[in-house]
């Protein structure tokens, strides 16, 4: 037989229902939602600091440094060639081989001249030459080829002893050997030789005693 339901009793269902839904619903939203309402309860303090953390940090140090100044001749890390000439740079370039072809020039000029110069002084020279031919060079006296090999005899008589080859020859002060030479004086580490013929008159020779 069936029973009438209460009050109280609909009033029941009807939470057990409402709590059943609200169950399903909040199972069934999304994990931003979530994480929306997890946010929502996080402390100040700790937004804060994740706020911080994800901050970019700036360098000051590297600001407080100064610029490097731009080198145009410095190498370019992008620059796979050379780099070409400027305007200006070819402008120099040009100017400076144009300088020093006109230095070359002049040189060439300069020492052409001096060439010259120098020639024509040389035809001067063969000419006052020829005109004026120097005076033949005065004769030599003859070698002497004998070795003094000492004296014999007092002071006041001395007589030299002279080698020629495998000859011994003697010889005192006036007397002519050879018929060239002369012994003019006898010292006591050498002797005096002077020359027969008259051009050689007033020349001599001094020949040193030999030591075997």
């Amino acid at each position: 037989m069936a029973r009438k339901i209460s009050r109280r009793e609909t009033v029941l269902l009807g939470v057990l229902a409402a709590a059943v839904v609200g169950y399903f619903w909040y199972d069934s939203r999304p994990s931003s939602t979530l994480r929306g309402i997890a946010a929502r309860d996080e402390t100040p303090d700790k937004k804060k600091k994740e706020e911080a953390a994800k901050a970019p940090a700036v360098r000051m140090d590297l600001l407080a440094r100064s610029a490097e100044s731009y080198d145009a001749e410095g190498r370019d890390l992008f620059q796979y060639s050379q780099r070409p000439p400027s305007g200006v740079e070819v402008r120099k370039l040009r100017a400076e081989a144009e300088r020093r072809r006109k230095e070359y020039e002049e040189a060439q000029k300069r020492a052409a001249i001096e060439a010259e110069r120098r020639r024509k002084e040389d035809e001067e020279r063969a000419k006052l030459v020829a005109l004026n031919p120097p005076p033949p060079p005065p004769p030599q006296p003859p070698a002497i080829t004998m070795r003094y090999l000492g004296f014999i005899g007092p002071k006041d008589d001395r007589i030299v002893v002279l080698e020629d080859g495998k000859d011994m020859i003697l010889a005192r002060k006036g007397e002519v050997v050879k018929d060239q030479f002369r012994v003019v004086d006898v010292k006591w580490e050498s002797v005096v030789m002077g020359f027969v013929k008259p051009e050689f008159k007033g020349q001599t020779r001094e020949l040193t005693m030999a030591h075997k």
